[in-house]
């Protein structure tokens, strides 16, 4: 059985994130599964991730009454090894979504499983996962101690050769990235 989390992307009107997120305080601590709850800070602006691994059917999320516009649920298979647990990883995730290619998801999940080892040596990524459901997508997510960090440790990655994994960006389409930053009661920070 593969090993799966679920994300919620609630996106929101410009300037209710904070709002939105003491909206999910109470619903979300204390959750069995509650891996993470972050805001985007680059990328696509007004976005609140929360990451579970596998939601409470209880949970009531905020509406439009607090300005939530929309909420996007995905499913997750996890890949390459990484597992999201809490703990303090830093104060900049970067989230990176890609497209597969039609035909091409084995490929990919081969070149990512190959390839992060390597990779995980210079920093370890949070999560590498591909859409359980819908459209065939490629996220990984990397916790770097701040922006600087990152891009130290991306140039080092790509210097030495460890990343992107070799022959992957044929195989993806459309790709968009977004800096995340943990809210105050996150799990993972």
């Amino acid at each position: 059985m593969s090993v799966c989390v679920e994300t919620f992307v609630l996106t929101c009107r410009s300037g209710s994130v904070p709002q939105v997120v003491a909206a999910l305080e109470a619903p979300l601590v204390g959750r069995a599964g509650f891996l993470g709850c972050w805001t985007t800070e680059l990328g696509i602006l007004n976005q609140v991730v929360v990451m579970f691994e596998k939601l409470p059917d209880d949970i009531v999320w905020p509406g439009s009454d607090h300005g939530v516009q929309g909420i996007v649920q995905q499913e997750w298979t996890l890949h390459a090894g990484t597992s999201p647990q809490p703990g303090t990883y830093g104060g900049a995730y970067e989230w990176r979504l890609y497209d597969i290619l039609d035909g091409c998801e084995a490929q990919v999940v081969g070149l990512m499983e190959a390839s992060t080892p390597a990779r995980a040596e210079i920093s370890p990524a949070y999560a590498v996962m591909t859409a359980s459901q819908g459209a065939s997508r490629l996220l990984h997510i990397w916790p770097y101690a701040d922006l600087a960090d990152r891009a130290a440790k991306r140039k080092l990655a790509v210097e030495s050769g460890a990343w992107p994994p070799k022959n992957i960006l044929p195989l993806l389409g459309t790709m968009q990235s977004s800096i995340l930053t943990p809210v105050a009661f996150s799990p993972s920070r």
